[in-house]
Formats: structure tokens, sequence, C-alpha cells
């Protein structure tokens, strides 16, 4: 029978290319993005100043009582063998990345503890979910990959060449230097020239400017997560993304996680981010 790892996902690019472009490393595990809910990412704000009673506090419980359904689920359902949240860290929260494994941390103690009524029960959970669960974060956004092969670009539909390359670049710290056309337009002049103190870390918003520098092209030209988005990360060359060990640690940690648990070699071995690697978690596998 199949392993199977169900993947929890706050995006609709995520939602449906994510399983197939992982199913392409790992073709014995069975992807499965289905749920019931849609999630919202609770990273879109910084995470150390969101008040308790706010939605994203209740985004990210949404979010943790999916996990630990999916491999607990009672008697509703067949555990899945595997369940990974996964998220965008976002600029919000560039170099604050302990503060939002923390919140997720602490969001799925609060679920098992409400899920269940007696500390029995609570502490079988938690043995299921320390075993099976991982939360892994995108960093800073899932676009940032498509910067470490040359034609998810293109299939994404860029039509001017990229100044950031995975190449000499390592595409988690993502940075656009020198591609003055974009850096220098006047804010607000097309709709991808965001914040100048933002627009040189934005991996989305540069994809949104190779696809239609000039700010002309028509909606069916324009990037989108569910089309252009979905066609880079489906067939995304993992291969080329990860050539580096030393780069893309946040990623490499998700692939080493899955491993791991599996008993596979890794395929792509190297410097695995500290904060999400598999091993380290008080909770989670991996936090």
């Amino acid at each position: 029978m199949m392993n199977t790892i169900k993947l929890i996902v706050t995006g609709e690019m995520e939602k449906k290319a994510l399983a197939k472009a992982l199913k392409n490393v790992f073709p014995t595990i069975s992807f499965e993005t289905k749920f019931d809910e849609e999630f919202s990412g609770f990273t879109s704000s910084n995470v150390l100043q969101l008040p308790a009673s706010s939605r994203f506090q209740r985004n990210i419980d949404k979010f943790a009582s999916e996990l630990v359904a999916a491999v607990d689920p009672g008697r509703r359902g067949l555990p899945a063998d595997m369940a990974i949240a996964v998220d965008d860290l976002e600029l919000e929260n560039t170099n604050q990345e302990k503060a939002v494994v923390d919140c997720f941390r602490k969001a799925v103690i609060r679920c098992i503890e409400n899920r269940w009524p007696t500390p029995k029960r609570q502490e079988l959970c938690f043995q299921k979910v320390r075993e099976n669960c991982s939360f892994h974060l995108f960093v800073p956004l899932t676009e940032a990959y498509f910067f470490g092969e040359t034609n998810a670009l293109k299939r994404a539909g860029a039509k001017r060449n990229s100044m950031v390359s995975g190449n000499n670049t390592d595409v988690e710290d993502f940075r656009v230097t020198d591609d003055s056309d974009y850096l220098n337009a006047a804010k607000g002049k097309f709709y991808w020239a965001v914040d100048p103190n933002k627009r040189s870390r934005h991996p989305k918003h540069y994809l949104q400017y190779l696809c239609d520098p000039e700010g002309k092209a028509k909606k069916s030209e324009l990037y989108k997560e569910t089309k252009g988005g979905v066609n880079a990360l489906q067939s995304l060359d993992w291969n080329s993304v990860l050539k580096n060990p030393q780069y893309v640690k946040f990623l490499r940690s998700l692939f080493d996680d899955i491993s791991d648990r599996f008993n596979f070699e890794n395929p792509y071995p190297g410097a695995c981010s500290p904060i999400t690697r598999f091993g380290s978690g008080s909770v989670l596998r991996n936090i």
C-alpha cells in the first residue's frame, strides 16, 4: 500500500500544484491536498504584533487543527502516514522565522488540548503528532524558488530575462539589485511597482514585472498564481533549485524531513535550516 502525505497549504497555487511537484521526487508516495475548508495564511502580518483575538489567530488555529486531524482523525477517517503544513514566510516576517515557528507550535498545542478531554488521550495525540506531523516554510514566498530554474520563469509567463538567478544567489534571500527599470519605477506607476522599500525583496512582484515589464499586457498575459504559478511549480526542476548544497536551507529541510520519515535516501543532501529541520521538534517532528 502506498504511503500517504497530506499537505495542508494556504494558497491555491500550492493546492493545485505542490502535490504533483513533490511526487516528481517521491513517486512512491501519494500526496493529497484535499480538505473540507480553505485556509488563509497567518504570516501575511507580523506575527509578533498579532492580537490574540485577531482573524490571523483564528486562521492559524484552523490551520493547526487540520494538521492534527490528518494524523489523528479519531473515528472520522483513516490517518495519513504523514502530514505537513506549509506556509510562506512573507516579507513581513523576514528574519523572524523562529517567531513564526513558535506561533504555529503554540497553535498545535492549543488544538490538541481543546480537541481531547483527558490527559491520556491528549498525550496519545501529542505522540502521533510528534512522529508524523511537520511545519515547513517557503521563504520568503513560493515564487522565489522559480528563480532557481530559468524555464520555470518562462512557464510562469516571463517575457524578460531575470536579473536574479539561483546559480549565484540563494533565492531564499531574494534580492533584486541591478534591474533599474523595476527598481526605479515610480511607486504606483504600475501594479507591480509597490513600496520601494520592499520591492527589491519581493519575488512575486518581480515576477509580475518580468511577465509585464511595461504594465500594458492583456489580462490573460498577466502573472497569476493559479495559471502561471501552477505551470511553474508543478514541474519545477528541483535539481536546479537545490543544486547548491548551501542554498535554500528551509526548502531543503522539507525534502530531508520526508526522506527521514519514510527511510529514503535524501535526494538533496546539504545544509538544512536548524529552525525547521526534523529531529529538533518538541511538538512536531521539526518544531
